[in-house]
Order: C-alpha cells, then structure tokens, then sequence
C-alpha cells in the first residue's frame, strides 16, 4: 500500500511517502539541530514545539511533490523516544488515519533502523529482507546488534551504559566543538593518527559471554587526556592543535574497533546472509570503511544505508510499517500510545 511515513521520535521532524513495493518517492527532514546546539543537547520540551511547527509544513510539502490523494496506509514512530515528541507523531497520525479512514500502524524506532539498509533513494523498490540479517543499530540512544529474520527482530547484545553516537557528542561537547558533535569528530579524526593513544577496553562480567558494549569509560578517559594536554573548551574549535586531531582519531578508532569486536563471532554463531549498520553513526566514515572491508574478507554481503537515511527519517519508519501492515500488525486509530522506551526483547515485525 501506497504510505505515508511520520517521524517525530527526538529532534528530527521527518514525512516520507513510499509506493508499496518500497520505492521512495519523497522523503523530507526538518532538523532542529540549530535550536539545540545552545544547550549542548536535546531539550525536549523544545524538541516538542518544534515538531508542532515543522509537521504540518511537511506534510504541505509531500502533497505538493508526492500527493497524499492516493495515500493507502499511515505508519508512524510510537517509540522509544522522548514521550512528548513521540505525542505529536502519534496524535497527528491518529487524527490524519482516523479522518480519512485509513489504516495505520505504529512502528517501534528500531525495528525502522532496521530496515533501512534495504531502502535506497534512486528510485528503486527496496530490497527484500534476506532469511537472516545481521544488523548494528548504532545511534545516540542504541547501540546493539540485532538478528533479523521473517519472525522479527533480536537484540543479540546492548550497552550497559552510554551509547556509542552519545559519547562522540560528549566528547565533542566538552572540547567546545558544539552540538551535533558525531559529524565534527568524525571529521576531524582524518587528520590525526589513531595510533597516538590506547585506551583499556571495558572490564564487564557476564555469563553470557562479555558482547555487551560499555562506552561510558572511555569518555571518561578521553575527556581527561584532553584536559591534560590542552586548555578546555578548545580556544579555536575550527582549527585543533595536531595532539587534538590524534586523540580525536584515537578515539573514533576505539570506539570503530568496540562496534565492530562482536562481529566475528555473532556471524559464526548466527551465519547471517549478510550484515547490515544503521543509525546516525553509520554515517561514520571509519566504521564504513571498516565494515566494508570486513565483508571483502569474510565474503559476506554488507549492507549500508545511504547517508541521508543514516539518521532518523521517516522512509524507514514508511518501509517497516509496510512490513507490519502485510502481516495484518494494524492499529487502531482511537486507541494507539506512544512508549518512551522499548522492553528488552523480541519485536515481532
């Protein structure tokens, strides 16, 4: 069915309108980067009014370049996510669905990120789900893999702390290079060495094998290795004296080489048909790299979502609500809520 996707989970006010088969046909976000940079973070009360603002211009817009006449199904983000974002999603979906006596479907963040390897903005229809995948949702809020196949979707492993995308803008934040900070880090990590500094991995006892993920140290670390050997916040952000550069690259390859340390050994355990990254720090070049080389080696297919869908877009949330709806997983438009975080197990797609 012809869809129409909603997006509203954090900061980013996203519409997206794909045919059935999942071809994109528009796909528009309104980033509230700008409004947050003062505070260093997401406030999420503004983050609410923002989305207020931005939605129905977007939705202006899709009609003019797509047309919402022959719009067939209605999909939207119901979380996780910050609950008063996710209300402006949900609420303006619920009224669009419910006014025009269409179908709608609530699909959860992740499942979405999930999918979003498989879509593409060339015109083309998205690619099937393969038996099974093996995905890295990597982002500011998650950090996990994730098994995929025609029941759903298991976390495999997670954080126990931070997660990877919040420490780069903790690290970014703390040497004055402002907010996002993902993007500048990643950046600016080309001209340094990552060899310059080694980090000690994270010490985590668990019995079921040690693959969760533990980020919050290593902040610590760096941020300290900053302070001793430059003035912080950096005088001139713009141009980092070179022992900076160093530390910043060592960091990204810390934490490129955490990510990707589960890798061999979920894909013997698991034998996926090809492996997959998505969230905004699949947009890092480091780990694209890598993860690229790594399925040369291995003879795997690796999978990666255009740059423009690395980060929270309603295409995704469109193409898994596709998904849901032609498994009969429809709601109802009087009775669908938003959940700011997602329970800790299967989600059935």
């Amino acid at each position: 069915m012809r869809t129409l996707g909603i997006e509203t989970s954090c900061d980013e006010t996203a519409v997206a309108v794909l045919d059935g088969d999942g071809t994109v046909r528009f796909s528009l976000i309104s980033s509230q980067a700008a409004a947050h940079a003062p505070y260093l973070g997401v406030v999420p009360e503004l983050a609410a009014r923002r989305h207020l603002e931005a939605l129905p211009r977007l939705l202006a817009e899709a009609d003019r370049q797509a047309g919402l006449r022959s719009i067939e199904l209605v999909a939207v983000t119901r979380g996780p996510g910050l609950i008063g974002s996710l209300l402006v999603g949900t609420c303006f979906a619920q009224a669009y669905a419910w006014g025009r006596g269409l179908p709608l479907v609530g699909v959860d963040h992740l499942e979405a990120h999930l999918v979003s390897p498989f879509l593409n903005l060339d015109g083309h229809p998205a690619r099937p789900l393969p038996e099974r995948t093996l995905s890295l949702v990597v982002s500011g809020g998650h950090s996990s893999y994730f098994l995929l196949d025609p029941g759903g979707a298991q976390p495999l492993n997670r954080t126990r702390d931070d997660a990877a995308g919040e420490v780069f803008d903790k690290v970014a934040a703390a040497l004055g290079l402002g907010y996002p900070g993902g993007p500048v880090v990643d950046r600016l990590a080309d001209g340094g060495d990552p060899r310059a500094f080694a980090f000690s991995a994270p010490r985590i006892k668990d019995p079921r094998g040690g693959l969760d993920f533990s980020f919050s140290g290593l902040k610590t670390m760096v941020i300290r290795a900053a302070q001793e050997r430059a003035a912080l916040p950096l005088a001139d952000p713009a141009s980092p004296p070179q022992v900076v550069l160093d530390l910043l690259a060592s960091f990204r390859h810390t934490v490129v080489t955490w990510l990707l340390a589960p890798l061999d050994e979920l894909a013997e355990r698991h034998r996926p048909q090809c492996v997959a990254a998505s969230g905004g720090v699949a947009a890092n070049r480091e780990l694209r790299r890598r993860l690229a080389a790594w399925g040369e080696r291995s003879g795997v297919e690796v999978l990666l979502p255009p740059l423009a869908l690395t980060t929270d877009n309603a295409a995704m949330i469109a193409r898994a609500g596709q998904l849901r709806a032609a498994r009969g997983r429809l709601d109802d438009p009087l009775a669908l809520r938003a959940y700011p975080r997602a329970p800790w197990k299967r989600m059935a797609s």
